[in-house]
């Protein structure tokens, strides 16, 4: 009998310590939250960074942007994803925007955002998709050390009756202090999710499941008992041994 594997990723992995049920509904069910349209001006500035980064990699270079903030060069071949078998039947995967080494010759994972203003505190999703990178770079033989850096672009500013069509941007690079224990623990709690037999119980605080536990149940009040009516949630047992969970939320 042919073993499932389970594919496991950041994002699916940040959605279970957001809300079980649509984690365990999206892995093993492929019923997946609703998503609207896609920004492509996130796909725009993902295409010109790497444009601009690997242009540095290629000369053996630390990108200007970088040399402020840390020092090293970047990895001379960055994989378009990684994989790290965890466990028997459990895989990790993830795409790396890219990744420093160091003067010792240890990794820190390099991780492009965009958002409106710089900041000084790190979002709970993004420390733990940068821990979970540098799981990723373990499990390939690449030895990391405590550190991770998102590198924030914001828009600043457009000068009016310039001949110039072009916004300036504010380039707002944070550290990340890594704690490798805190990732494993995430990577536990999903994988014991997943080898429950019923579905997670609603979520108070998930919108997601409340609404359409709304939407099936107006007008009572215990939203969160209600069983959730499932079309062919069932499937026959000799498919589902042969199966492969494929993780699709990058």
């Amino acid at each position: 009998m042919k073993m499932k594997k389970i594919f496991l990723s950041p994002s699916t992995i940040n959605l279970h310590e957001e809300c079980p049920r649509c984690f365990y509904l999206h892995m093993k069910y492929e019923i997946k939250r609703p998503r609207g349209p896609m920004p492509s001006i996130t796909i725009g500035m993902d295409s010109v960074l790497k444009r601009y980064f690997e242009y540095y990699r290629q000369i053996g270079e630390l990108p200007p942007v970088l040399k402020n903030d840390m020092e090293g060069r970047l990895i001379k071949s960055l994989k378009p994803t990684y994989f790290y078998d965890m466990k028997k039947g459990y895989c990790l995967m993830g795409k790396l925007d890219d990744c420093l080494v160091c003067a010792d010759g240890s990794h820190s994972p390099l991780d492009h955002k965009t958002r409106a203003n710089p900041t000084d505190s790190i979002h709970p999703t993004y420390q733990l998709q940068m821990e979970l990178y540098a799981i990723l770079l373990n499990g390939n033989g690449l030895l990391t050390n405590n550190r991770a850096y998102l590198i924030y672009y914001c828009p600043q500013k457009m000068v009016p009756e310039s001949d110039e069509q072009k916004i300036d941007f504010i380039i707002d690079i944070k550290k990340v202090d890594i704690d490798i224990k805190h990732a494993q623990q995430a990577i536990e709690r999903a994988i014991a999710c997943l080898e429950e037999d019923t579905v997670p119980p609603v979520s108070e605080k998930c919108e997601y499941c409340l609404w359409l536990q709304t939407a099936y149940h107006p007008g009572k009040s215990d939203k969160k008992n209600m069983a959730l009516p499932i079309k062919n949630i069932e499937k026959e047992k000799e498919e589902t041994e042969t199966q492969e969970y494929k993780d699709t939320l990058f």
